[in-house]
């Protein structure tokens, strides 16, 4: 029986919408343990029970309750270890509707069984903020589903589902990819697998798992994506012009000339003059740290996107970090040509 022992926890530098972060890894049954549940309680001077549009606290009840609020209901964190206290997280609308973090895991679960996958064969990787009203929830995929990149570097297939129950964001699922050598998420998946749904009472639950079981099986055509992105050069003339347009006008002059340091010598850089004028490929650098996984020489678009993939990484909120990942197969369309995907 998986215990709560064999989850690793550790501290994240990263944050979600200012809220810090803690990471929890390990078996599912006993990550699952460390995910708080929520309630719904009335708004006002006492976080009373909030049942049904019946409710006294309901808009429709006549009159209302006076002190309390009809348009807003408190959701309450519940708690997870003795001598905790409830704790308030967030305030949302009369129709917003409740999702539980384990809801979604339970039916992300549903979906990797459905397509024949064991849970005992299943890594997880959990973030939660502060008190747990946002969850980032990795799913590993066992070794047969891996990507080879070359002898000793491949990537890993995950499920990443994105919730909160403050109302601060919508459900997402994305299909992507761990690439095991730099021991973090570096490329976000390219084909159209992912799922958004506002929380609201016409969010059906049994969609989420058909909805997973497609993206899971639009991986295949993933797979011929990124072969081709390795196959495909990219001269340095090519690189520097779209370094110097493209890339700038979509992430910034600092975020391309970073790109392009990473591409030509696998290292990150800071800028002498943060306000130096000039190209990206112009500014003076003070270079610094190794990026891991790095594909040098930088001459593939796979190259290209792995450079992009550590900046999303790089950025300290969550939110940001993946806006930035799902940018990256657009942002290198135009150095694959006719290849275009």
């Amino acid at each position: 029986m998986e215990t709560r022992r064999e989850v690793i926890i550790q501290t994240s530098s990263n944050k979600w919408f200012s809220s810090s972060l803690t990471t929890y890894k390990g078996p599912i049954g006993a990550v699952r343990g460390f995910i708080p549940r929520f309630e719904r309680r009335s708004f006002g001077p006492r976080l009373l029970p909030v049942e049904g549009e019946d409710s006294p606290f309901s808009p429709s009840f006549p009159g209302g309750v006076p002190g309390y609020n009809l348009f807003y209901d408190t959701i309450v964190r519940q708690p997870i270890n003795s001598g905790e206290v409830e704790v308030p997280v967030g305030i949302v609308s009369k129709q917003y509707t409740l999702v539980q973090h384990q809801t979604l895991l339970d039916e992300a679960l549903k979906a990797i069984e459905k397509v024949g996958i064991k849970l005992d064969e299943v890594k997880a990787e959990l973030d939660l903020t502060a008190y747990g009203e946002r969850m980032r929830l990795g799913l590993l995929f066992p070794e047969r589903y891996n990507l080879k990149l070359g002898n000793e570097d491949e990537m890993g297939l995950r499920l990443e589902c994105f919730n909160s129950v403050d109302g601060s964001m919508k459900f997402m699922a994305v299909i992507g990819w761990l690439r095991f050598v730099c021991a973090n998420g570096m490329v976000v998946g390219v084909a159209d697998s992912y799922y958004r749904r506002r929380h609201n009472r016409y969010m059906e639950m049994q969609d989420i798992a058909a909805i997973l079981k497609e993206g899971i099986a639009a991986t295949t055509k993933e797979k011929e994506v990124y072969l081709r992105w390795m196959k495909r050069k990219v001269s340095d003339e090519m690189l520097a012009k779209w370094t110097n347009g493209h890339l700038a006008k979509s992430w910034g002059v600092k975020a391309a000339a970073r790109a392009w340091h990473i591409t030509r010598n696998g290292l990150d850089v800071t800028f002498t003059d943060p306000f130096e004028k000039g190209k990206p490929t112009e500014k003076t650098v003070i270079f610094g740290k190794k990026v891991p996984g790095a594909v040098l020489p930088g001459d593939t678009v796979f190259a290209v996107s792995q450079a992009l993939s550590w900046l999303s990484k790089e950025r300290r909120d969550v939110q940001e970090q993946l806006e930035w990942k799902q940018q990256i197969p657009e942002l290198v369309r135009p150095l694959l040509g006719k290849a275009a995907v």
